[in-house]
Order: C-alpha cells, then structure tokens, then sequence
C-alpha cells in the first residue's frame, strides 16, 4: 500500500531550523566577541557564511537521503547522508501515533507524525513532513494490521473507530484559563536559562552596581518598573496559553484518548488506554478558591527530553463538582473522593518550621544586600508559617478498593489517583524526628517517560502508612 517515499520538501526547512537551533549559541558568541560588525574581521564573515552555507547542505541532503515505506507489517525508516541508516518498526509494537500541524505545514495540508512504541524511552520513529492524507491512511492501515482486522484497502476505508467527545474547552473557560495559567514563572525561568548560556560574557558586577543606584534612587521607580515588567510578562503567558489551547478538545475511542488542540500548531495526542498509568489532579493556587482544577493523564512512554509524551494535560480546566462524571466517562476504573485522611495535628509544626526555615539566609541575604529595604524580607517569618499550614490542609491518602488516592502541595495542590497493579514501587520512610512523634511518610511511584512519576504524603502517622504498604502488599 505505501511504496518507498520521501517527505514533503517542507521538511528541509525544519532541518535547517533544527540546526540553526544547535548553532544559535556559537554565532552570538561570534556576534559579542568580534565587536561591532564595521571591525569584523574577514575570516569571520567567511567562516559565519560557510558555517550557514554547510546548515543548507545538510537541510537538503536530510531529507534527499530519508525516505519511509511499509513493508509486510512493518513501517521501515531509511536514512543517513554518509552512513545509511535503517529502522524498522513491527506494527505490534507501536502504541501510538500522534500529528502536530505546525506553522508550515498548514499551507500544503502537512503534519508531523511522532510514532512511540511500548517500553521505548523516546519517539521510534518522526515523519517531520507528510501529507495529511497519507499520514491518516497509515495509521488506519497500522491500526487495523495490529487487529488483523483487514485484508484490503477498500475495508480500510470503512472502517474507522468510533469517537465520543468527552470535553471541548469553550471561549470562556479559554481566557479563564489563561488568565490563572502561572506562565510568567515559566517565562522567567526560561529568560535565565538563556542568560545562563553567556556567563562569561555578562559584566555582573557592574549591571550589580547599577541596580544597587537605581534603588537608592527611588523605590517607587524601582515598584512601578517591576509592575511594568510583570504586567507585560503576563501578557506574553497569556497569550501562549491562549495559542496553546485553543480548539482544545478530548475524545475517546474502544483502546485510545484523542486529545487535540492548538490555533497556529495543531497538535493531536493519541494515549493507549493501557498505557495509562495514573490521573494527576492539579489544583493551581489562583484557581482553588474558585473550584476549579485541571486533569492528567500519567502514561508509559516519552523521555526525559519530551516529558508531555508522558504527562498530558487531558482537560485543561473543570469545575472540581464535575470531575466524578469526568472520570466516569474518561478512565471509569478510577474514581474522585475529596475525604481523605489527614496528617494528624502533632505534625503541623513539621509543615510550618520544613516551609519556614529557608527564611532565615535569605532575610540575612537581603538584609546585607539591600539594608533597611531588605528588612521587608522579614515579611517571610509570617507568609512562610501560613503556607506550611497550607501544606498541611492539602495532605491526605484514601484507600479505596484497588486505588490509592495520594494529595500533597507543593506550589499547586496536586493530587494523584493509582491503581495497585499500576504502581511500580511504595516506600515507607521515617525519620529519626519522626520517630520520636510516630509519624512515618509514605510515596508511590508509577511509571512514566524514562523515570516515573511520584505522589508523596508526608508526616502520616505511622499507623496510617503502615496500612498503606499492607494493602500494596496484598497486590
């Protein structure tokens, strides 16, 4: 049915950008060291162009020497400039195949097709440019090979899995979402990450200089910039929530969870229904007083590299009074009980003083850094024992038939749903301090990515763990 194939010449744009991308550091440090561009030298204008010129090559060679075809029942990958390389891929083991239609490939009707197989710790195999035609009748073809279901392509077109729409974000509960998404953490965290890269290239002594100056100089300036800076960071996160999101919608099928979303890059998500291997429950610090709460699924699968293989947001945002008629229609196995047993009152002050105690050096940090602006630092004695405390409402295990239900806060509350046959390892640990209150902790882990995913309940009484491991151990 597919004979030997190349992808779309759209590909060779992804290459290139793939490898712009690797060399993106190299040419600013170029840019930085060689001075204004009047004094650069001429070796360092041939040696940026080659450099690009051999980026282009590479994009070309790429994708003239990668081609895909499926044989017997298996889908057979080719590829390799200077070493030709194979990979085949038996049908049976493939567990998913998802497509991402990006920015180029919207025009000449492309996706991207990202095929996992089970126990593999990252994609087998990547199609960055096919049609979107083909692309469906390749996966209906594996899809009914792995069943033994059909014999010609005729039955292949008429036979298509049943879909049942679970969940379809609407307009309001978009922008609501965006609007309580924390993405400006994130943001930030990613600005310092691309600052890191030019350590050695960053004057921090006088950029330090110049700061201390601007604090003295006024604190309104310094407030009303930080507002500036933060207001327009929530923007951008808006607006990346709201791209990312949009059209979202869940549906399921006999074997699959079919999670599409995305304005500019569609994106759809297939998950094994026995793939899957928990539900996390997230409740977001701006969105708990309003009852709201978002649901992942914890699947087998993905890498270290590509943890949303791993960890999918399955319905981004949904009124926690609604989450018991989710999960009946989504993974029925699993059910939503909010009575839980908590940690008991002897280990509140473990919360407060484990959630108190970094308040200390940085009070004494900021005291020496920014003197009697620093002292507001000590702001932190009072917010800090409250948010332990908070800690300690979120904590709770319940044991419900074959699921153990694990609730803990880290910055969102989060809340973990495992089946008994799912869970790789329970651990029971306890402390010398816990010792002397019999307060023990107890943590599942269940697989997910290359590593695994962890839900942990700290400070239980010892009683309430070691019933916890006697229901595990009875698995």
């Amino acid at each position: 049915m597919f004979k030997q194939n190349r992808l779309h010449p759209v590909s060779i744009i992804y290459v290139i950008l793939k490898r712009l991308r690797e060399f993106i550091f190299p040419f600013i440090g170029i840019i930085v060291l060689g001075g204004k561009p009047t004094e650069w030298g001429l070796y360092t204008i041939l040696g940026a162009s080659f450099l690009l010129l051999i980026i282009l090559i590479s994009g070309f060679l790429s994708w003239n020497f990668f081609t895909f075809y499926v044989m017997g029942n298996e889908l057979r990958i080719e590829y390799g400039v200077f070493i030709k390389k194979k990979r085949y891929i038996p049908f049976e083991r493939i567990q998913s195949i998802d497509f991402t239609e990006g920015i180029f490939h919207r025009p000449f009707s492309l996706v991207k097709v990202k095929i996992e197989t089970a126990g593999g710790a990252e994609a087998e195999g990547e199609l960055t440019a096919i049609s979107k035609k083909v692309a469906q009748e390749l996966k209906r073809y594996i899809i009914q090979k792995k069943n033994e279901q059909i014999e010609t392509d005729e039955i292949i077109e008429e036979v298509e899995p049943a879909q049942q729409e679970i969940y379809r974000i609407s307009s309001k509960k978009l922008v609501v979402l965006a609007s309580t998404s924390g993405g400006v953490g994130v943001i930030i965290s990613a600005i310092f990450a691309f600052i890191s890269q030019f350590d050695d290239l960053i004057p921090y002594k006088e950029i330090y200089k110049h700061v201390q100056q601007v604090i003295t100089s006024g604190v309104a300036l310094v407030s009303i910039v930080v507002f500036v800076l933060f207001v327009l960071l929530w923007v951008l996160s808006w607006f990346i929530t709201i791209l990312k999101y949009a059209n979202f919608t869940l549906s399921k099928t006999k074997d699959d969870l079919i999670i599409t979303r995305g304005l500019i890059e569609k994106k759809q998500i297939t998950i094994p229904l026995k793939r899957i291997q928990a539900i996390k429950i997230t409740e977001a610090m701006l969105r708990q007083p309003f009852q709201l709460v978002s649901v992942s699924v914890i699947s087998a699968g993905g890498s270290f590299d590509d943890i949303e293989a791993s960890d999918v947001v399955a319905v981004p945002l949904l009124k926690k009074k609604e989450l018991p008629l989710l999960l009946k229609e989504m993974v029925p196995e699993y059910e939503w009980n909010e009575e839980l047993h908590s940690p008991p009152k002897r280990s509140i002050w473990r919360y407060i003083i484990k959630n108190s105690w970094i308040a200390l050096p940085v009070i004494i940090a900021m005291i020496y850094f920014f003197h009697e602006w620093g002292a507001l630092s000590l702001l932190l004695l009072l917010v800090l024992p409250l948010w332990g405390y908070w800690n300690y409402r979120s904590a709770g295990y319940r044991i419900s038939g074959k699921q153990l239900t694990l609730s803990f806060r880290q910055f969102n509350k989060t809340t973990f749903l495992m089946r008994r046959n799912r869970i790789q390892a329970l651990y029971y640990t306890e402390g010398w301090w816990q010792r002397k209150g019999e307060l023990a902790s107890v943590q599942g882990v269940v697989l997910s990515g290359a590593g695994g995913a962890t839900g942990v309940v700290t400070d239980l009484t010892k009683e309430d763990v070691e019933k916890v491991y006697e229901w595990y151990s009875l698995s």
